[in-house]
């Protein structure tokens, strides 16, 4: 169990860097250019015993472009899919496509009382949001001396990076760091791939890797639901203590 590689603080620790990368990775910019956010996601590393990637969270913030010229930078490379923030854009398809992959996701989420709305769930953000919830989950089972709630939290945490999250957010982070408009968001994407690696390696889980090199918009079928919300019974970020 998880308990042999991290303690239930460390598990909240991750738990609150997932919540705020996927923050700084969604459409809201301000999250991005925000000092403060910066500072809560350097200590939640701390707490989670990964100072050494501190350093991607500490950019000249005075260096980087209005908040404008970001938003339409999002919109260009992101939401428009020249490099696709989704599962579905790096990760080969089997003979149905994407939409098999894409309600394998999903399951994750409805096990977790979670959904997505008006965007795919294979979305980055939705992924990382989903492991915020899921770490936090496992954590409270452990205090609450839940043995088997705990194996559940788990295993669902150890099939999402091995499956899912895990094989192809490092392909992605490598092509924002290659596109100099992206470069604000680099650290970031670098950060997101480095905390799932480290993720997987406490876990004793190898994510599954594709040999077939995808295009760039790849993947990129009908929308189906986005933007992670909670259902009634739980608040992310009540929970974890965010604005």
């Amino acid at each position: 169990m998880t308990t042999s590689v991290s303690t239930t603080h460390e598990l909240r620790a991750r738990s609150v860097a997932y919540a705020l990368l996927a923050r700084m990775l969604g459409n809201d910019v301000q999250h991005l250019v925000d000092a403060d956010t910066r500072t809560a996601l350097a200590t939640a590393l701390e707490g989670a015993g990964l100072e050494r990637l501190q350093a991607y969270v500490t950019p000249d913030l005075a260096s980087l472009p209005a908040e404008s010229v970001l938003a339409g930078r999002w919109v260009r490379w992101f939401d428009l899919g020249r490099v696709a923030p989704y599962e579905g854009s790096h990760v080969a398809s089997s003979a149905g496509g994407v939409t098999p992959r894409l309600a394998d996701v999903a399951g994750f989420y409805r096990a977790f009382n979670m959904k997505v709305r008006s965007e795919r769930p294979d979305h980055v953000v939705a992924q990382l949001e989903f492991l915020a919830v899921a770490l936090l989950v496992e954590a409270e089972q452990i205090e609450a001396d839940d043995t088997d709630g705990a194996e559940v939290a788990t295993q669902a945490i150890r099939k999402f990076v091995r499956d899912h999250v895990g094989r192809w957010v490092t392909a992605w982070a490598g092509r924002v760091a290659a596109i100099d408009e992206l470069q604000p968001w680099a650290g970031v994407a670098r950060l997101a791939a480095e905390l799932l690696a480290a993720e997987a390696a406490a876990r004793n889980v190898v994510p599954l890797a594709d040999t077939l090199m995808l295009v760039a918009d790849a993947g990129l079928a009908d929308p189906l639901e986005a933007d992670l919300e909670c259902g009634d019974e739980f608040d992310l970020a009540a929970e974890l203590g965010l604005p």
